[in-house]
């Protein structure tokens, strides 16, 4: 059916061919096309719950792939625009778990008119003659304004590379002829090189050679120049590089901090200004800076907010008439969105809602639209997102990244990207190195598993469902069940001592914070831990099970909490930066900072001091380790791969145990001991590939 006039539910009118909602006496609120369709077909079937199922089918025309993240995401901006519908502010859409959705107010002035035309009407004929003309009118147009040269094929995909390890942070020259990329190839830790698309059949150039870090880099308007930052610890500097193409001649044109990532960089439409991704004190955390390129020995401005901001700017990009610039700026590990900022006032339009990783953002050449990377749980997608409308289009390309465009040929260049991550045992019994086995394998990602002797089950987060949710098993994998279904991505799931209960960290409904979750496997019921902290990390138990002990971020400081589970009175229990512990008695943490060594602490005694297990020259793991009262498992990065050990506590030594390539092991992965097996758990990456990766998408003309 096909919704032509508006209808009415609750306080607010519903407009379908204007693609708007009105509230009573207030503006009109753009909305994007879909969500009026999911609102008007469950208006439609009102008072009916309406199967996910149906949904993806009639919206997604049974594009689950797509429906079952974007009908999630739909319900949850309509919940958003539809709150002031109901005079309680309640939800206007109920959740059937397991089941779909119902609207909860009955619509007035309902009226549809049916789609359907038969041959035989004279809607169908015209239309029939419309096409025709049309198609007619098209092709002499084509024809007169391209001769016998026809424009390039849309959404026709040219591989640009498909060499031995990762291409990385595309750039391609203003006229689409050469492109530049990281390559970390097997013999080489990372360095920019450079791909001529008219000579196809020739190697990639090498632009930049050694150690020394290299990232994203970007192109002049006028293609003479190439900048990008390269930082090489072991000289402790950081210094951004303006290439000269033709050349090879290098200047610096700014120091960088050493502290820092990414190294995003972008220049403006008029090659007056570059801006860098880095950290500069006084300013709490990274941000933006400005570098004047018409003035030598520049210093670096800071253009991103300082202090008490709430967020973080990460990735930009000027828009083509200089007067803007796109920013991506991340609230905490769940929320990261697309900002509108003007240049002069610095005021800011949010462009996208409910995102979780931006993974690169640039601008259409004629600056109506923005093309950019969306990551949720671990699965990337491209998308446009109409800046005077607001209204996204998702623009079907799977593992999409890093974005730019070809400014004057208007070809869209991209980083073709896909991770897949799974749940693997070691087994501690070979007398040789074995090699972790995977005890899940599947097309979907398993991470973080915890092991609990009490209970014989490994708690971990997979991504079966479209996000990561809360799942059990065997310890071989076997019996798995879904335990969740927050439609959110969970991370670090942990039981406790007695083995009933499994903790672990989830966004918020509004997703500007987190929280810490409690899942009882006896009576089934989840329950949120009444925390005053905003902002935590990895949950483990006391000794007793009845509080959480986890880092908090504050403004002032990050360090271990107990937080108890039904009160949420918070004590603060370590004073030097701690990131994650462990109770091994009723009294005594076990904890690490941030690859500083492991620490212990009496926490029967508030004047005890610190006193450190294993120092930081043998022990530099954060997160990935496992206590024993005989020692530690944990993981160790070297040169060119990750070292799986063992501490030895009574003999003082460190006991090599396998030896895992850097691109396969996940290093925030959790560790957990099977001992009736002998066997580590943990998260093994698949081996990356990344690939650069050209097309004229028909959606973006």
């Amino acid at each position: 059916m096909n919704f032509e006039h508006p209808f009415k539910i609750g306080n607010c009118q519903i407009i379908p061919m204007e693609y708007a909602i009105e509230f009573d006496h207030q503006e009109k609120q753009s909305i994007q096309p879909k969500f009026i369709d999911v609102i008007c077909y469950l208006a439609q079937h009102y008072p009916r719950v309406v199967p996910r199922e149906e949904l993806i089918e009639q919206v997604w025309q049974g594009n689950a792939y797509v429906g079952e993240k974007a009908l999630t995401n739909a319900i949850w901006h309509l919940r958003q625009h539809l709150k002031g519908c109901d005079e309680a502010q309640q939800d206007v859409i109920e959740t059937i778990r397991k089941v779909g959705y119902r609207l909860l107010i009955k619509p007035e002035n309902l009226q549809a008119v049916p789609e359907e035309k038969t041959e035989n009407s004279p809607q169908y004929q015209r239309g029939i003659l419309g096409s025709i003309i049309a198609v007619v009118f098209l092709a002499v147009v084509i024809f007169n304004f391209y001769g016998s040269e026809l424009p390039p094929e849309k959404n026709q995909i040219s591989q640009i590379t498909t060499y031995p390890g990762i291409e990385l942070f595309t750039a391609p020259s203003p006229d689409g002829k050469q492109v530049v990329f990281k390559w970390l190839s097997p013999q080489t830790s990372g360095n920019l090189y450079l791909k001529d698309l008219e000579n196809p059949q020739l190697p990639p150039k090498q632009l930049t050679f050694g150690k020394a870090y290299v990232g994203h880099s970007v192109w002049s308007n006028d293609g003479r120049f190439l900048f990008f930052a390269r930082k090489d610890r072991a000289k402790k500097s950081c210094q951004v590089i303006q290439l000269k193409m033709q050349t090879h001649q290098e200047k610096v044109v700014a120091n960088c901090p050493l502290v820092g990532g990414y190294y995003y960089v972008d220049i403006s439409p008029d090659d007056k200004t570059l801006a860098f991704h880095g950290y500069m004190s006084p300013a709490e955390n990274s941000g933006v800076y400005f570098v004047d390129l018409t003035k030598d020995n520049s210093q670096a401005v800071r253009f991103s907010c300082q202090f008490d901001c709430g967020y973080k700017d990460r990735d930009f990009s000027f828009s083509p008439d200089g007067k803007t610039i796109a920013v991506t700026r991340r609230v905490n590990r769940f929320n990261e969105n697309i900002f509108l900022v003007d240049l002069a006032s610095k005021q800011a339009t949010q462009l996208t809602f409910g995102e979780e990783d931006i993974v690169g953002l640039t601008w259409h050449p004629n600056g109506d639209k923005l093309v950019f990377g969306s990551q949720q749980a671990d699965i990337r997608r491209g998308f446009s997102v109409d800046i005077n409308s607001g209204k996204t289009q998702d623009l079907q390309l799977d593992g999409f990244s890093y974005p730019s465009f070809a400014k004057q040929s208007g070809q869209l260049f991209y980083q073709q990207r896909t991770e897949k991550y799974h749940l693997a045992s070691l087994s501690l019994d070979s007398d040789i190195a074995s090699t972790p086995f995977p005890i899940i394998v599947s097309k979907f990602s398993h991470q973080y598993p915890h092991y609990s002797p009490k209970s014989d089950k490994v708690a971990y987060v997979s991504n079966e469902s479209g996000h990561y949710e809360l799942w059990i098993s065997d310890t071989d994998g076997k019996n798995r069940q879904q335990i969740t279904d927050l439609q959110h991505n969970i991370r670090y799931p942990r039981w406790s001592h007695n083995g009933n209960k499994i903790a672990f960290l989830a966004p918020i409904e509004d997703e500007q914070g987190d929280k810490i979750y409690i899942y009882d496997l006896t009576t089934k019921t989840l329950s949120v831990v009444p925390s005053q902290h905003n902002e935590h990390n990895r949950p483990t138990w006391s000794w007793q099970d009845d509080a959480i002990i986890s880092a908090v971020y504050e403004k002032e400081y990050t360090d271990l909490h107990l937080i108890d589970i039904k009160t949420g009175h918070s004590r603060r229990i370590t004073y030097d930066g701690s990131r994650y512990g462990v109770m091994t008695s009723p009294t005594t943490l076990v904890y690490t900072q941030t690859q500083k060594g492991l620490w212990q602490k009496e926490l029967s005694d508030d004047t005890s001091q610190p006193l450190a297990i294993i120092s930081d020259q043998n022990f530099k793991a954060t997160y990935s380790w496992e206590y024993h009262p005989e020692g530690v498992y944990f993981s160790q990065r070297h040169n060119k791969h990750y070292l799986i050990s063992f501490y030895d506590f009574q003999q003082n030594i460190t006991i090599p145990l396998h030896q895992v390539p850097r691109n396969l092991f996940n290093s925030q992965t959790s560790i957990t001991k099977i001992n009736k097996t002998n066997e580590l758990l943990l998260t093994m990456a698949e081996s990356p590939q990344a690939d650069i990766r050209a097309i004229y998408h028909p959606m973006l003309p």
